[in-house]
């Protein structure tokens, strides 16, 4: 059975679509209900008392003189406008009208038919701002694409000029690329293609294990890096020495996303290198070889001084002696320190005898023999603890000479120099401080340095700088160090402490 349907009027009125009849003037002739329940309005305030235009906003109110009038004088009709129109509490609604003109022998009318567009609007809105996203994306790219190739091509650049190659692993294969140039680092005359086959092959038979093992670590991630230097036989029967390095990059589950090397030709530098080290091994001998030399003569030097003295002699000719005795014994330390610093930097290292000895006793000989050499400086020796210890006795008189000379040359004029031997339960150690201008801290960590000197400009020419270098080797030689403190209120002290047995 067929269900009632409304009539004409009730239809019009209840219509899910705004519906209104207006003159061609816009003022509302007829309105339904839909269209009143939308706008918080009643139909007796429209009907006869509003034009539609002044139901839009500004912006539709200038479309409706600008446009909408001028397209239904001539068209006739109005499809798919958008325009928001206001509601009575004053928000506004986004709607869809449709317009059509009838005219009659009485004159003519518009029908309007609206519909509310929220949903398409902010379909269009997010539309808009994806679009909007979309553009920027692309400008964004082709910024980066546009980056990307400066940036390519300064890496390009600084590899030419580093003298620079590039390699990655395929990730797939695990097989090793080559940039083209690599077919340099063989001996070619021009760039190539590079297979992994042909660049093993190039590698010295006796290279191939310890790198193939690097590389297995920075893949299996047992080390960060891949760091390896190998020989590279050429086509062209040269041997070049590279230094290939890279790293890899791993995916959260731990497999490679890509890994990328760099190989340099460092095989000038490696030669001169060697060079270098043969030369300083050279000058090194050299002068182990001539202060060896000298020994004798000096000997003979301080030998023929003391025998003159023994016999009647003028005061003038003792002083004399007494001059050429000093300066023999001072040029004899300078041999000794530069025999020693020899070994040491030859590889041979400090030789040591240790043997029990009383540490007290022996450093008051040793502060006694120099009081001798410095008739006019103080010189206090403290004791603490009791006991013996395991020691090079003339090593270590060489370390105290060292200190308390160094201590003369650079302390307070006139000043107390006070030498300090402590027994622990577990080690000893000696301790010279004398006042003065403090070591700047800066200048502290490279005092035991080699050919490093004070800054005292009155006595720094009585020193070649290695006092303190040979002071340190022998602190090490007895499994022990030193170290240095000064300031202006507590003076400048040397502490040396070793393992008592």
């Amino acid at each position: 059975m067929a269900p009632e349907l409304p009539n004409a009027d009730q239809l019009f009125d209840e219509f899910p679509t705004g519906l209104l009849v207006t003159t061609v003037t816009g003022t509302i002739l007829k309105v339904n209900k839909t269209f009143c329940n939308w706008l918080g309005m009643e139909r007796d305030e429209l009907v006869g008392r509003k034009r539609l235009q002044e139901l839009f906003t500004m912006g539709g109110r200038i479309f409706h003189q600008t446009h909408w009038l001028p397209t239904m004088d001539m068209q006739g009709s109005l499809s798919e406008v958008k325009l928001d129109v206001c509601h009575k509490d004053g928000h506004t609604l986004p709607m869809m009208l449709n317009a059509i003109r009838r005219t009659t022998k009485s004159g003519s009318y518009d029908e309007v038919s609206m519909v509310v567009a929220e949903e398409r609007n902010k379909y269009e809105r997010e539309l808009l701002a994806a679009r909007k996203r979309a553009d920027d994306l692309v400008t964004m790219e082709r910024e980066a694409q546009a980056a990307l190739k400066v940036t390519q091509a300064r890496l390009r650049q600084a590899l030419r000029l580093g003298n620079l190659f590039l390699w990655d692993v395929d990730v797939a294969t695990g097989a090793r690329r080559y940039d083209n140039d690599v077919a340099r680092l063989l001996g070619f005359d021009a760039p190539r293609p590079v297979s992994d086959t042909l660049y093993a092959a190039a590698v010295a038979p006796d290279d191939r294990e310890s790198e193939r093992h690097a590389l297995e670590c920075a893949l299996g991630r047992t080390e960060d890096v891949y760091n390896c230097t190998y020989r590279l036989f050429g086509v062209d029967g040269v041997q070049r020495t590279v230094a290939s390095t890279g790293q890899g990059f791993f995916n959260d589950d731990g497999s490679l996303a890509y890994f990328i090397g760099v190989l340099s030709d460092i095989t000038e530098a490696t030669h001169e290198r060697a060079r270098a080290h043969d030369r300083a091994l050279f000058a090194e001998q050299m002068v182990g070889i001539v202060s060896h030399d000298l020994r004798n003569p000096l000997s003979a030097i301080l030998m023929g001084a003391k025998l003159l003295a023994r016999g009647e002699t003028s005061p003038d000719r003792l002083r004399v002696l007494g001059h050429v005795n000093s300066s023999a014994q001072r040029a004899q330390r300078l041999i000794e320190e530069l025999l020693d610093f020899t070994l040491l930097r030859v590889g041979r290292g400090l030789a040591v005898a240790p043997a029990s000895l009383d540490l007290h006793a022996l450093v008051a000989k040793i502060v006694g023999e120099l009081a001798l050499a410095f008739p006019d400086r103080v010189i206090v020796h403290r004791a603490e603890g009791a006991g013996n210890c395991i020691a090079d006795a003339d090593r270590l008189a060489q370390l105290l000479g060292n200190l308390v000379g160094n201590a003369m040359t650079y302390g307070e004029p006139g000043g107390t120099v006070t030498v300090t031997s402590t027994l622990g339960e577990d080690s000893a150690s000696l301790s010279v401080q004398n006042w003065g201008e403090p070591i700047e801290p800066e200048m502290q960590s490279s005092l035991f340095e080699p050919m490093v000197r004070g800054n005292s400009a009155g006595n720094a020419a009585r020193s070649v700088g290695l006092g303190l270098f040979i002071v340190r080797a022998i602190a090490r030689a007895h499994g022990g160090d030193v170290r240095v403190s000064s300031s202006r209120s507590a003076g400048t002290m040397f502490t040396f402490t070793f393992p008592r047995k």
